[in-house]
């Protein structure tokens, strides 16, 4: 017996997350909820604030539902933050129009004033948009919860913005182990109770966002990074929905993230599908992963990419998604595109 929730079965993206290989590929598309689409651009107009649109349910539920019913991708993402279980932390962050922290977490009495969270309590609005996704999606369409991973919040939040170079946490890095090891730690205790919650409330799969977790070498993933990853999937193993780690330039440690123990792993362009079936075995199911910029190129070298993507991992539990978050400015009849050249190809 599977040990995912039985409702998978009329779910090909789910279908996928089990290890099968559905009659066509599932496809989804971070950030595919957003600019792209132009009714959320009209949305957006009319709220006047990005904070105002996660934090009304109403509101986030219409986003989260758009691209099921304009791109017809294969599942739902709950249109939130990354950061959004950061602020009942204790962390004041406003939007302009990235993320800025009044106040950044640079030493050990920072880091020891943040809070556990209570999502019932602090986040109702997530989990409310989630209740009313649900309500609207049909049976056969899944939603996609999700959490960033403690490397990388620890990264907004001691850089407190949305740099780059991420100066600031390596020097708290290798100035004082102890500390970064504690925010880490206090940040993985929140992610397990978000997403708990979110799994609570409804969703049908979670996914682990990493984006900056490339900026580590092997051996500091192995040692700092990882043994957090394996706390969070472990906690959610009984959960019955699977559980998916995003890893952005994670090229240089491929090999070591089939120890997260996540059920599937979602790979950025840098690494080829083909090859990393081959390495890690078809028994572990792979997401991605085209390179996001290749959406501005002419319909037909948009094809040809997809279907060299696809030709690698035919016959393979593979799930078509981008390698990074959609760009804004992205034209939608390309990405409408997309997902009609992946649904028309044999699985």
């Amino acid at each position: 017996m599977s040990k995912f929730m039985t409702s998978a079965v009329n779910s090909t993206f789910l279908q996928a997350c089990m290890g099968q290989v559905p009659v066509h590929r599932p496809v989804w598309l971070m950030r595919q909820a957003g600019r792209i689409l132009p009714p959320y651009r009209q949305l957006r107009a009319q709220t006047g604030s990005i904070l105002k649109l996660f934090k009304t349910p109403d509101l986030a539920a219409q986003v989260t539902l758009m691209p099921i019913n304009m791109l017809e991708v294969d599942a739902a993402i709950l249109f939130a933050d990354i950061l959004t279980p950061i602020e009942p932390m204790g962390c004041q962050i406003d939007f302009v129009p990235g993320p800025v922290f009044a106040k950044p977490v640079r030493s050990r009495a920072d880091i020891d004033a943040l809070r556990t969270i209570d999502p019932q309590a602090q986040l109702p609005y997530v989990l409310e948009t989630i209740r009313l996704v649900r309500q609207a999606l049909p049976p056969h369409i899944p939603l996609i919860g999700f959490a960033g991973a403690p490397f990388t919040l620890a990264t907004y939040m001691v850089e407190g913005d949305g740099a780059k170079e991420f100066t600031h946490f390596r020097r708290l890095l290798h100035a004082d182990r102890g500390a970064a090891d504690a925010l880490l730690d206090k940040l993985t205790e929140v992610t397990i109770t978000y997403l708990k919650a979110q799994i609570a409330a409804g969703v049908q799969a979670v996914q682990l966002f990493d984006t900056w977790i490339g900026a580590l070498s092997a051996p500091l993933f192995e040692q700092l990074a990882l043994p957090h990853l394996q706390r969070i999937f472990l906690a959610l193993e009984g959960s019955g929905v699977p559980r998916i780690y995003y890893a952005n330039g994670a090229a240089h440690f491929l090999d070591l993230l089939p120890k997260t123990g996540a059920d599937v792993l979602s790979l950025d362009w840098r690494s080829d599908l083909g090859e990393t079936f081959q390495r890690f075995g078809r028994h572990l199911p792979l997401q991605g992963n085209m390179d996001p910029c290749a959406l501005f190129a002419d319909p037909p070298a948009i094809i040809a990419e997809a279907e060299r993507i696809l030709t690698q991992t035919q016959g393979l539990p593979h799930i078509f998604n981008l390698g990074h978050g959609v760009h804004p400015d992205t034209p939608c009849d390309h990405v409408k595109l997309l997902v009609d050249t992946i649904h028309g190809f044999a699985p």
